[in-house]
């Protein structure tokens, strides 16, 4: 399994805006073969608030597909106009993780 984290810092006053924008996109991410789980975590007491966004792939063939439709661009440009700057983006691999499989959730 391998996972894009995304860190970003969220315009002051932004951040119900910042995630309406994020479950806007979580339809689309559902649609795309490989995706396992989304993830989205917040600095406690961060203010701005700094918010990482993770999103698990069954593989990283399918991690990096995803990144060639343009509904993840379109979903990157939304969540940016409610943050500071460019999003830090990393790929990495999982070690453990303990979700459920998303092919069993539908079932």
């Amino acid at each position: 399994m391998h996972a894009r984290v995304t860190q970003f810092a969220v315009q002051p006053g932004k951040l119900d805006d910042f995630v309406n924008a994020l479950e806007s996109a979580r339809p689309l991410m559902h649609e795309r073969r490989g995706f396992q789980a989304l993830l989205v975590l917040r600095v406690e007491g961060s203010n701005p608030p700094d918010v990482r966004v993770m999103t698990f792939w069954d593989s990283q063939q399918a991690l990096h597909e995803s990144e060639s439709s343009v509904h993840f661009y379109a979903a990157l440009a939304r969540v940016m106009a409610f943050s500071q700057g460019f999003p830090i983006i990393r790929e990495e691999e999982v070690m453990i993780s303990d979700f459920p499989r998303a092919s069993a959730a539908k079932a």
